[in-house]
């Protein structure tokens, strides 16, 4: 399209109500002559052909005065890699491409691994957004050297610099934590609820099925349901908080099984079949329409994340009473 033609359909006047119809054919076959002519359209020209067009029928067909405004819905793209949100809302992909390309104050660290830079010039506490989807684990350094690995289908919000008396981050999903020694108090936000740690390792996890649940590895951690008190966890328990009914549980349990999806492993002992589906449901990205009550059969298995899904369901087939039919997306559970 030429500079010439872009101007006359910019400089075209709206036509009246009688004339909508005629003027739609007209357009549409003027475009159509265009197409004709050249078999190949650069992307400028039809990126402005669209925008002239969407204007010109948004005026016609709406009646509107010409000093409305059009405004364009912008959509936003899947994440189907790890990915990082920068402060200023860009995204950086971090398969393709290279952190210190995009923002200095980071640097890849590895082959799953990211690090801030502690060097920041500037104060204001700014925040990162990490996005891991199915499919995925990753890992990232902190800027106070805490060490986080994220499952899939988790989010990790956190300051470019921890600035201030306390290192405050906010997870939805599961993540394991090592997190540095420092006399600032490290607290984890998990839903309405706080994760407050005193230098440690702990694996958390924020369920569908509207539960917290928190495993603590080494160290002191002390877990903050909404308008309670503080309950301190020791080294092996697990504290589960259901946010349905407001109930805290604690157990002693073996640290082991709740670690194992970091080597790459589903290993469960005694693991109501629900959430054993949940847990693959976000690493397959595949859905369940659970027809029948599966709280109460409890699964134990170990088996690899990188067995075919198709296997996956097999197995579980053996291991249950239960029927899984696949239907387009999802399995139907019965």
């Amino acid at each position: 399209m030429t500079d010439q033609e872009l101007e006359e359909l910019l400089n075209m006047t709206v036509p009246s109500d009688k004339d909508v119809e005629a003027a739609g054919k007209r357009f549409d076959r003027r475009i159509r002559r265009m197409m004709w002519r050249r078999r190949m359209i650069w992307i400028s020209g039809s990126v402005a052909a669209i925008v002239i067009l969407g204007i010109v029928f948004t005026f016609l067909w709406s009646g509107e005065d010409k000093k409305d405004t059009v405004k364009i819905a912008k959509m936003e793209e899947p994440v189907i890699v790890p990915t990082l949100v920068l402060p200023d809302g860009n995204r950086v992909n971090l398969i393709e491409q290279k952190i210190d390309e995009i923002a200095p104050v980071f640097k890849v660290q590895g082959a799953d691994e990211i690090a801030c830079d502690t060097t920041l010039e500037n104060r204001k506490i700014e925040y990162n957004t990490l996005v891991i989807p199915a499919g995925f684990t990753y890992g990232i350094t902190l800027a106070d050297g805490t060490r986080v690995m994220l499952n899939a289908g988790s989010r990790l919000k956190y300051p470019v610099g921890f600035l201030g008396d306390l290192r405050e981050v906010k997870l939805m999903g599961e993540a394991y934590f090592d997190v540095a020694k420092s006399e600032k108090p490290f607290i984890v936000n998990v839903g309405k609820s706080k994760i407050r740690v005193y230098g440690t390792r702990f694996n958390v996890k924020v369920s569908r099925q509207k539960t917290v649940e928190t495993v603590l590895v080494a160290g002191k951690i002390g877990f903050t349901p909404p308008s309670r008190e503080e309950i301190k966890v020791e080294p092996g328990e697990l504290v589960s908080y259901d946010t349905e009914v407001d109930r805290v549980e604690i157990k002693k349990v073996d640290t082991r099984y709740a670690l194992a999806w970091m080597n790459g492993v589903f290993k469960y002992q005694d693991k109501p079949l629900n959430l054993v589906l949940e847990d693959i449901s976000t690493w397959y990205g595949v859905q369940f329409d659970e027809q029948i009550d599966l709280k109460k059969i409890e699964i134990t298995m170990s088996l690899s994340k990188e067995t075919p899904i198709d296997e996956v369901i097999s197995f579980l087939e053996r291991m249950t009473d239960c029927k899984f039919i696949k239907e387009r997306g999802y399995y139907i559970v019965k």
